[in-house]
C-alpha cells in the first residue's frame, strides 16, 4: 500500500476540496475499494494499492467519467442552438470508457418529455403570439415587438420566386442559405446578410419558447431522468436537483440552481473538459493532471469559466494584470474533478426530504447563511447558503465518508442546525458526527453580477465547549427579537442584533471568559436600543427579556474590574416599593419587572456620562425610598464588591462604556432566582477571588465616610443594625463638587447615632460626581471602612 500526498488537493478553495473527494471516490469505485483518505495540515492524503505513477495512469487511461447530464437546463447540449462540442465528441468516441456516457445521452434524446422547438419560423411566431395573448404589461409588449421585428425582417429578404415563403423554413434551413460561393453577386450577399439578421431574431423567439416549454415541463424531465437513466447518472441528478413532496424542484446550493450557475451550465462544461483532456489533447493531459493532483507547475492551462468553486479564478475587476479580467487560465482536470466531487452530496438530498425552514432543502452540512465571522461580512450581503465541509484526520474509506455526508448531522438537541450560528453551536456541543476534527466554512456570496462565489469564511475546530450550553439559552430570546423585527426596524437595531451573532460566533470559535463578556456587552447594546424604543402601541419586543442562568456571571468573569462593577450594579434588588435597578434603566414595572410599566415609572438613567447616570439613579432610588416610606436604603446588591475595587470607579481608570453595556446586558440574567445567585456569589468569592481587590489602591476617606450613610442594612453596633439615612442635600452637594459640605452633614448624622468620625474636613474637588456614582455600588464589609474614618468605640 502506498501513501500519496496530493499537494493539489487542499481544503481551500472549494474546488480543491471537492477534487480530493473525487479522487477518493473514483479510485475506490473503479480501481481499489480499500483506498483510504484523510486530511493532514489541510492537504489530502490517500492510502492505496496504486502508487503515484499508477494513479496518474488510471485517470489518463482507465478512468470512466460519471455521465453528468442536465437536460432540464438551457445550454445543456440537448436543445437546438446549444453548444454540443463536448456532447458530440463523446457520442462519436470509440473508447470503451465513454460507452456508459453515450448510452445515457441517447436515452435522454429519446425521452418524450423533452420539448421540441425545431419548428418553422411561422409556427414559432404563432406559439409566441399565443403567449403574448395570455400575458400582460411589459412582457406582452416585448413578445409583440419580437414578433413584429421578425416579420419585418422576413419581408425585407429578396425572394427567388413569388411562391417562396421564408417563414415556412426552420432556423437550420435558413442557416444553410447563408453559405455563399466566392463569386456571389451583390444581390446574393444582401440576401444572406438579411437572412442572418432574421436568424438572430428568430433565435430570440426560439429561446423564449424553449425557456417556457422547458420551465413548464422541468419536473417531468427530472422525474423521467431519475426513472430511466443509469444509476450512476441518477447520483448526479440527486446531487443537483430533487422534486419535493409538493412537486416543486429544489436545488442543493453546492450545484447552483439545478446544475448551472447563470449562463454557466455545469454538465456541458464537464463534457467539454472531458473532450479536451481525454480525446483532443492527450499529450498535455498528463501535465495538467499532475498540476491538479500534486500542485506541479504547468503552462498548459486553458481559458474557460471556472464557476463558483474557485473565487480567485472567477474573473472580475482587480483579479488579474488588467483592470478587468473576464477569464482566467484554468485547469480542465480541476473542473472535471470538481464535478465528480459533488457526487457524494447526492444521497443526503435523495433520502432526506426535509426542509430546515424557508423552503431550503436539507443538504449535507449546508445551512442558511449568517453573515458573521469573516472580514467582508455585511448586513447587506446577499448569500445563497453556507456549506461547512468536514475534515477528518483518521484514514477513512469512501463508504465511510459517503455515510458521513449522507447523514450530514449537525443537530442542536433534536433540531437540525438551520444557520451558521446554530451550526457552530452544534460543532461545539458534540452535535455532529464523531470523527470530524474540523470544518472549513464556505459562504456562497453574490459577488459577480447575479453569480455566486464560494468564499472561504474561516475554519472551525470541532470539540466540546462549556460555553455552548449557556449560549443555547440565548436562542429563545433572540427568536423573540427576530420575530418582532419589521421592515421599518431602524438600521442601528439591525446592526446591534448582528453584533450579537458576531460575538456568539467568536465565543464558539475561541471560547473563554473574555469573549463571553463581550457577548454580554453586545446584548447590552441591543437592550439599550430596546429600552429607548418605547413600549406602547407596537413595541419592538412585547416584554422585557430575561432568561439567562446566573452561571453566565461566573463563565464571563475574566478578572476585569469592569465585569465586577457591572455585576454588582446589576444585582441591586428591589426594596419595598423601590424596584430593582432595571426599573431605573428601562421603563419596566418596578413591582412586576417581567412586564413593561406605564409611563416612565422609576426610570432615571439620565446624564451625559456613565457616572452622571449612576448619580441620577442613586438620587432617584433615595427619593423614592423616602417618598414610599421604605425603612432601609434601597441599595442592596446580591453580589458585593471589595471596597478597594469601588475606588477604581472614583479614579476613573476603567472602560466606562463597556461597564454600561455589560450592565444593560446583565439585565437578561434571572436575578429573581435567589438560590442560584447565592451559589454564584459563593463561587465568585471562594474560587474567583472577589474577596480580594483586582488592584490594591488607596480608598478615598471622603467616600468611606459617606458610604456609611448609604448602606442597605445599616451599621451593626453590639449586634443591632443602626439604619442611618442620608440627608437629601448630600447628593446635590457632591454633584456640585462641594465634598467638604457633604462630609460635614454626614459627620453630623453619624454623631447623632453615637458614631464619631475622625475628621469631616475633606477638600473639595472635581470628583464629586464619581464619588456619588460609587455610593450606589454594594460593598462586602463595611467594618473595614469604619476603621478608616471612625474613632474606636469604647466597650
Amino acid at each position: 500500500m502506498s501513501i500519496i500526498r496530493l499537494e493539489g488537493c487542499t481544503s481551500e478553495p472549494l474546488s480543491s476540496y471537492l477534487t480530493g473527494l473525487a479522487v477518493l471516490r473514483l479510485v475506490s469505485e473503479q480501481k481499489d475499494p480499500d483506498t483510504r483518505g484523510w486530511w493532514k495540515n489541510s492537504i489530502f492524503y490517500i492510502k492505496s494499492a496504486l502508487d503515484r505513477d499508477e494513479l496518474l495512469n488510471f485517470f489518463q487511461n482507465e478512468y470512466v467519467p460519471t455521465p453528468i447530464v442536465s437536460p432540464w437546463s438551457g445550454g445543456s447540449g440537448f436543445y437546438e442552438g446549444d453548444n454540443i462540442e463536448g456532447l458530440k465528441a463523446i457520442l462519436e468516441s470509440d473508447e470503451e470508457r465513454f460507452a456508459q456516457y453515450q448510452r445515457v445521452i441517447r436515452t435522454v434524446h429519446s425521452l418524450p418529455e423533452m420539448p421540441d422547438v425545431t419548428f418553422p419560423i411561422e409556427e414559432l411566431l404563432g406559439q409566441l403570439q399565443e403567449r403574448a395573448e395570455k400575458s400582460k404589461g411589459k412582457k406582452k409588449e416585448d413578445y409583440l415587438n419580437q414578433i413584429n421585428e421578425t416579420r419585418t425582417l422576413a419581408g425585407l429578404i429578396p425572394l427567388f420566386s413569388p411562391d417562396e415563403n421564408i417563414l415556412s423554413l426552420t432556423i437550420k434551413d435558413l442557416e444553410n442559405q447563408t453559405t455563399l460561393p466566392k463569386n456571389a453577386s451583390q444581390c446574393q450577399n444582401e440576401r444572406a446578410h438579411t437572412i442572418k439578421a432574421l436568424i438572430a431574431s428568430a433565435k430570440k423567439i426560439r429561446n423564449q419558447i424553449k425557456s417556457i416549454e422547458r420551465g413548464s415541463g422541468k419536473e417531468q424531465i427530472i422525474s423521467a431522468c431519475r426513472d430511466r437513466l443509469d444509476d450512476c447518472a441518477v447520483e448526479w441528478i440527486d446531487a443537483a436537483v430533487v422534486i419535493d413532496p409538493d412537486g416543486e424542484p429544489q436545488y442543493p446550493p453546492i450545484l447552483g440552481t439545478g446544475g448551472n450557475e447563470g449562463r454557466l451550465e455545469y454538465s456541458n462544461g464537464f463534457m467539454k473538459n472531458l473532450k479536451w483532456m481525454l480525446i483532443d489533447y492527450p499529450e498535455v493531459s498528463g501535465s495538467l493532471l499532475k498540476s491538479t493532483l500534486f500542485g506541479e507547475p504547468t503552462d498548459k492551462l486553458q481559458y474557460a469559466s471556472v464557476g463558483q468553486y474557485d473565487p480567485g479564478r472567477a474573473g472580475g475587476f482587480n483579479q488579474g494584470c488588467g483592470i478587468e479580467t473576464k477569464k482566467f487560465p484554468v485547469n480542465p482536470w480541476t473542473y472535471i474533478f470538481t464535478m465528480e466531487g459533488t457526487i457524494p452530496w447526492a444521497s443526503s438530498v435523495s433520502r432526506s426530504q426535509k426542509s430546515i425552514g424557508g423552503g431550503f432543502l436539507r443538504s449535507p452540512f449546508t445551512v442558511r447563511s449568517t453573515p458573521v465571522g469573516y472580514g467582508s461580512s455585511s448586513e447587506q450581503e446577499e448569500a445563497r447558503a453556507e456549506i461547512w465541509v468536514p475534515l477528518w484526520k483518521r484514514p477513512a474509506s469512501y463508504r465511510e465518508i459517503r455515510s458521513l455526508l449522507s447523514e450530514g448531522r449537525a443537530d442542536l438537541g433534536r433540531t437540525p442546525a438551520s444557520n451558521g450560528i446554530e451550526f457552530a453551536e452544534a460543532a461545539t456541543s458534540l452535535g455532529i458526527d464523531r470523527g470530524i476534527s474540523e470544518f472549513v466554512r464556505y459562504s456562497l456570496l453574490k459577488r459577480r453580477g447575479d453569480n455566486y462565489v464560494a468564499l472561504p469564511a474561516g475554519r472551525f475546530p470541532v470539540g466540546f465547549r462549556t460555553e455552548s450550553d449557556l449560549l443555547r439559552e440565548l436562542n429563545p430570546l433572540l427568536r423573540i427579537i427576530d420575530r418582532f423585527k419589521r421592515d421599518e426596524t431602524p438600521a442601528r437595531f439591525t446592526s446591534a442584533r448582528r453584533r450579537i451573532d458576531e460575538a456568539i460566533y467568536d465565543t464558539l470559535l475561541h471560547g473563554g471568559a473574555t469573549h463571553l463578556k463581550y457577548l454580554i456587552a453586545a446584548i447590552g447594546q441591543l437592550e439599550k436600543l430596546i429600552s429607548h424604543s418605547g413600549h406602547h402601541g407596537n413595541p419592538i419586543v412585547g416584554r422585557p427579556l430575561s432568561g439567562l442562568h446566573p452561571k453566565w456571571i461566573v463563565a464571563a468573569d475574566d478578572g476585569s474590574i469592569e465585569m465586577r462593577i457591572a455585576v454588582a450594579l446589576a444585582s441591586i434588588r428591589g426594596t419595598g416599593g423601590v424596584g430593582p435597578i432595571r426599573s431605573n434603566l428601562e421603563p419596566v414595572d418596578p413591582q412586576k419587572p417581567w412586564s413593561w410599566g406605564s409611563g416612565r415609572g422609576q426610570i432615571s438613567w439620565e446624564g451625559n456620562s456613565f457616572t452622571t447616570c449612576l448619580s441620577s439613579v442613586l438620587a432617584r432610588r433615595m427619593m423614592d425610598a423616602n417618598r414610599l416610606g421604605t425603612e432601609k436604603n434601597p441599595l442592596y446588591g446580591a453580589i458585593q464588591l471589595c471596597y478597594e475595587d469601588i475606588s477604581a470607579l472614583i479614579e476613573g481608570n476603567l472602560d466606562e462604556s463597556l461597564i454600561e453595556d455589560l450592565l444593560f446586558g446583565l439585565t437578561w440574567i434571572r436575578w429573581e432566582e435567589k438560590t442560584e445567585v447565592s451559589a454564584v456569589r459563593r463561587e465568585l468569592m471562594h474560587h474567583h477571588g472577589w474577596g480580594r481587590p483586582v488592584v490594591h489602591t488607596i480608598v478615598p476617606r471622603s467616600f468611606a465616610l459617606l458610604k456609611l450613610l448609604f448602606l442597605p442594612g445599616g451599621i451593626r453596633r453590639e449586634g443591632e443594625p443602626i439604619i442611618i439615612k442620608p440627608e437629601a442635600s448630600i447628593i446635590p452637594l457632591l454633584c456640585a463638587g462641594r465634598i467638604m459640605d457633604a462630609c460635614t452633614i454626614a459627620g453630623r448624622r453619624l454623631r447623632s447615632t453615637g458614631l464619631i468620625p475622625i475628621t469631616t474636613s475633606f477638600p473639595n474637588g472635581n470628583n464629586g460626581i464619581r464619588i456619588t456614582a460609587a455610593l450606589l455600588l454594594p460593598i462586602q464589609d463595611e467594618k473595614e471602612m469604619m476603621k478608616l474614618v471612625l474613632k474606636p468605640q469604647d466597650k
